[in-house]
């Protein structure tokens, strides 16, 4: 398990050394500077599956200070390596089709979460349909993973948009612990 940096908390008569400082103040204040954030992309378009919520795998980071996802295993996933409370963001494009709706929700260790979906009516065959996953604040344990997760029914299997302008993309970042 990966700990969270604590204070030290001194008392009377101690002897301050600098070890002591550098484990209790340095150390807490470097963590709260530069928290574990994550942003990663999908670049190689994903087919999602009609009538089936699936999870969005992403190949490339822009970023992953604390390394809690991978390029190589369980891709869709974001994986907590700080206990605490994390905020996110996300969104998928899907290929233009004017047939059924579109959603994206959250998914925690492979459940969708409770008010974390959009819900989204296609229009035109000619548009693309973007969805932003809400920016929801979850709590984490370590190893406890996110996903973003789609679902469509256009009534076959759909591909994700992946130009500059729709690539699907997922963010996560520490706030408290």
């Amino acid at each position: 398990m990966t700990a969270l940096p604590t204070t030290h908390t001194f008392s009377a008569g101690e002897v301050v050394t600098d070890t002591t400082m550098n484990n209790s103040i340095t150390a807490v204040l470097n963590f709260l500077m530069a928290p574990p954030i994550l942003r990663c992309r999908q670049t190689s378009a994903q087919s999602i599956p009609n009538n089936t919520i699936t999870a969005v795998v992403f190949d490339t980071e822009d970023v992953d200070s604390s390394g809690m996802h991978s390029t190589v295993t369980n891709t869709s996933r974001a994986t907590a390596v700080y206990p605490g409370w994390y905020w996110t963001g996300g969104n998928v494009t899907f290929a233009a089709n004017a047939t059924g709706v579109r959603t994206t929700s959250w998914g925690v260790n492979g459940t969708t979460q409770n008010g974390s979906g959009t819900d989204f009516p296609v229009g035109s065959a000619a548009t693309t349909n973007q969805l932003g996953a809400s920016g929801s604040l979850f709590f984490l344990n370590v190893a406890d993973y996110l996903e973003l997760r789609c679902f469509q029914t256009s009534g076959g299997a759909l591909l994700l948009d992946v130009t500059s302008t729709g690539q699907p993309t997922l963010a996560l970042h520490w706030v408290s612990s």
